[in-house]
């Protein structure tokens, strides 16, 4: 490309496509010449620090611990150093370490918690990146611990309330797989020898069964390539849009889903805009740390209308996920210059709809169980009792 200066330079841009390549770099007057993909190079070093997963109460004490080095006074490369020891497991540790040696080399706090993206999210590059440029970073960290506890506290409600159905389901499983491979196969033989005329839930159960002892290794193939499958699929970037599409229709999940994005979208965004970032840039910064793509790319339709000159409200209610009164308070926030305290209630309320609504997701899925045990239940007795009431019959 050919700067304002009139140079003939290289240069790598961030941009999701070649058209948005030419629109950042005509807003700085420069002329592209040619605009090619850039792969980048394989690292391994980066490779393997992207396996590296730690546990979220992990990442909530380094926080923690940070937020009170900083807050003492202590310099940022010096609390690092003192928190190392501190750390509850050897993984985090090297994390540490490393992130210390990169920041000795002149490498941002930022760009090195970047080289974890298993460890240190979107959010939280983000939110770092922004305390670093603002000189609030110890109020950024202290926000963010608050949004980790949070996440901590709502990730164990709905593994509390999804253990009961999953462990019902697990127990299903094994007493059917026990029932098709050992208990049908022996009243298959009698009801042959008999010469009944099996039902069809018999028939049903007695293929499942032919085919699971004869073929085993092909239905143990099968569930492997489809869970290997499904992976995949939803890893993908349209699978992922199209899987989050079907969670938000799914429901109980789906409330749970939007307000949980609401109130983490209105957390950040206060606190963002609260450091004194620009709407637009705050509001780019949020869509990355929303997990549900459907909303996350609402989020960014919204970012491009504000750029456009449209309120803030009037932009997330094209999205169809924001209930009218919280536009409205959003609205109203924005015409009084409370926008940062509408932002805060507007967090405060979803964050105390999303505990109740976790909390009543036991009791929504107690009756949802009983049911499908009650089929599986009747389904087993029908292939087992049917055609012995035939043999009964012909007695």
């Amino acid at each position: 490309m050919i700067t304002e200066e009139g140079i003939i330079t290289h240069n790598i841009v961030d941009a999701r496509s070649k058209f948005d390549v030419f629109d950042q770099l005509e807003r700085k007057n420069e002329v592209i010449l040619s605009v090619k993909e850039f792969k980048k190079p394989f690292n391994l070093e980066e490779w393997s620090n992207g396996l590296k997963k730690i546990k979220p109460q992990e990442l909530e004490n380094f926080t923690e611990q940070l937020v009170v080095m900083l807050g003492a006074g202590v310099p940022l490369l010096s609390s690092l150093e003192s928190i190392v020891d501190q750390a509850e497991s050897m993984n985090m540790q090297n994390v540490i370490k490393d992130i210390v040696k990169k920041i000795e080399r002149g490498v941002s706090f930022s760009d090195a918690l970047s080289d974890y993206p298993k460890v240190f999210s979107n959010l939280y590059v983000n939110m770092v990146k922004v305390g670093e440029a603002t000189g609030v970073l110890e109020k950024i960290l202290s926000h963010l611990g608050a949004f980790i506890r949070h996440d901590i506290e709502v990730r164990r409600k709905i593994k509390g309330a999804m253990r009961y159905p999953i462990i019902v389901i697990c127990v299903l499983i094994a007493a059917f797989t026990g029932a098709i491979v050992f208990i049908i196969p022996k009243f298959s033989s009698l009801f042959s020898k008999a010469g009944v005329d099996l039902p069809l839930p018999t028939k049903i159960m007695m293929g499942i069964s032919t085919f699971m002892t004869d073929y085993w290794y092909f239905a143990f193939g099968s569930l492997v390539g489809s869970i290997w499958g499904f992976r995949t699929f939803v890893n993908s970037a349209r699978g992922g849009l199209i899987w989050d599409n079907i969670k938000l229709q799914l429901p109980i999940v789906s409330d749970i889903i939007i307000k949980s994005s609401i109130a983490r979208f209105a957390h950040i965004l206060e606190t963002l805009n609260r450091s004194g970032i620009q709407i637009v840039k705050a509001l780019e910064i949020t869509e990355k740390t929303i997990e549900n793509i459907v909303i996350a790319h609402g989020i960014r339709d919204a970012r491009e209308m504000v750029e456009e000159g449209i309120p803030l409200a009037e932009a997330l209610g094209e999205m169809g996920h924001f209930p009218s009164m919280t536009l409205k308070m959003i609205s109203v926030g924005e015409k009084s210059g409370a926008l940062d305290k509408m932002l805060l209630n507007i967090a405060r309320q979803y964050d105390a709809q999303v505990d109740a609504k976790v909390e009543g997701l036991s009791a929504a899925i107690e009756p949802m169980m009983t049911i499908i045990i009650g089929i599986f239940l009747l389904i087993f007795a029908l292939g087992i009792f049917l055609p012995m009431w035939s043999m009964m019959d012909l007695t």
